[in-house]
């Protein structure tokens, strides 16, 4: 009776750590399964409608963006607009039906936007743009246009009084876009403001883009050939009015170019060449990237973002571009860590 009880004990002991076991490995099991499904729902997810993938700037803003999502595991979702609105405003449409947690907008016109906005946000989802205000919107990311233009004003005022250059100015701009023009704007008022005598000679549009930059151009210094100085509002404006000026004969040596933007390897290259451009006022687009992401995560988290959420800016030049970059290979990669600390300042 006393060995039958004991096997029986025995018996009953096993099952019952067998059962318990089981229980263990099935609420381990339970457990990761619901720290996936938990991860799952706190991942933000955040899509962004660009307007012009095929440029380089836009490229490197969404590199930047790509970059800083990897690094806070938030799934971001980008689509190509390709300059039509229509296009832009279907993609938006597609993103606030997949329920995404933020919308992004580099919009191709901005006053198309204001419809999607609303429509997001009766949706309950917040909507950031890129550069470009539009009403209703949580706050748009990038630089100060006018300040950024006033920068690159700045510098060339002082680097004029340095080398007795008397500034006969081209400008190469885009009036067709506000940010293009409050970045003339600020070029003008540090010049203005700076009591040196100068003459804007002629402004053309660009269009933004080299080829119609260095066409515009040669029509301008055809009928003022005494131009010393051109202004660009951004890399391939500044590029191209340079192209035009060889072309056209004149005395490099005698010119100073000034670009707006330093996108990326265009802006770079011409000015580590040792030629004519001489600056360019950096936007550093991967940082704008980061920016957008940041924002993205700061309004999902209930944080209250300024109207505008300003990205650093400065004037780059041979002397200190390698403040601002390190040689990678054949590619300059960007010092994140000194470009933050611009915002400092």
């Amino acid at each position: 009776m006393m060995e039958e009880l004991t096997m029986s004990k025995i018996r009953t002991i096993g099952s019952l750590v067998l059962a318990g076991a089981l229980m263990v490995l099935a609420g381990t099991q339970a457990f990761a399964a619901g720290g996936q499904e938990q991860k799952g729902e706190k991942k933000l997810v955040v899509g962004y409608v660009v307007n012009f993938m095929s440029h380089e700037w836009y490229q490197n803003i969404c590199n930047g963006a790509k970059d800083r999502a990897g690094e806070l595991g938030i799934d971001l979702r980008i689509a190509d607009a390709n300059l039509d609105v229509a296009k832009q405003i279907s993609a938006a449409e597609n993103f606030i039906t997949q329920k995404v947690d933020v919308l992004v907008l580099t919009p191709v016109d901005a006053k198309a936007m204001g419809p999607i906005v609303r429509q997001a946000e009766k949706a309950g989802i917040p909507v950031i743009t890129e550069s470009n205000v539009v009403e209703g919107a949580k706050t748009y990311v990038g630089i100060s246009n006018q300040t950024g233009g006033r920068k690159a004003g700045e510098w060339f005022v002082q680097y004029a009084k340095e080398k007795g250059i008397e500034p006969k100015i081209l400008i190469v701009g885009l009036p067709n876009f506000e940010d293009c023009r409050q970045r003339v704007a600020g070029f003008k008022e540090a010049l203005a403001a700076s009591g040196i005598k100068y003459e804007i000679k002629q402004e053309v549009d660009g269009q933004g883009l080299k080829e119609k930059a260095l066409a515009v151009s040669q029509d301008a210094l055809t009928a003022h050939p005494d131009v010393n100085v051109i202004f660009g509002i951004n890399d391939d404006s500044t590029t191209g009015g340079m192209a035009a000026y060889k072309a056209a004969g004149l005395d490099e040596s005698k010119l100073t170019a000034i670009g707006f933007g330093f996108e990326g390897a265009v802006g770079q290259g011409a000015l580590l060449s040792g030629g004519p451009y001489k600056a360019a006022l950096a936007m550093f687009p991967n940082f704008v990237g980061v920016g957008i992401v940041d924002a993205a995560l700061a309004i999902s988290k209930g944080e209250k973002l300024p109207a505008h959420f300003e990205t650093p800016t400065t004037v780059i030049t041979a002397a200190n571009f390698n403040t601002f970059y390190t040689k990678s290979g054949d590619k300059n990669v960007m010092n994140y860590e000194s470009i933050r600390g611009l915002m400092k300042k």
